[in-house]
């Protein structure tokens, strides 16, 4: 049901976005928007620009509610 990733999409938002290989930060999630294929996160960093990755397994590598860290593997190109 939708209200379910709504409590998911809550339990996402604060989460650190981190490299999975290097442990570089990327920024918290600040917001998921729902698209047709797959979701996508909004990650902003200390200066606030927002960067969005898809929600795919190639990209998002470990989703750690309790520790509030999100680990992805960026794809080529990703953040260009």
């Amino acid at each position: 049901s939708s209200a379910a990733s709504d409590v998911y999409k809550r339990q996402l938002i604060g989460l650190e976005v981190v490299d999975a290989d290097s442990g570089e930060s990327y920024g918290k999630i600040t917001d998921v928007s729902q698209t047709g294929a797959n979701d996508v996160y909004h990650i902003t960093d200390e200066k606030g620009n927002v960067k969005l990755i898809p929600a795919i397994p190639e990209v998002v590598a470990e989703t750690d509610i309790e520790g509030g860290v999100m680990k992805i593997t960026p794809l080529e190109g990703l953040f260009d």
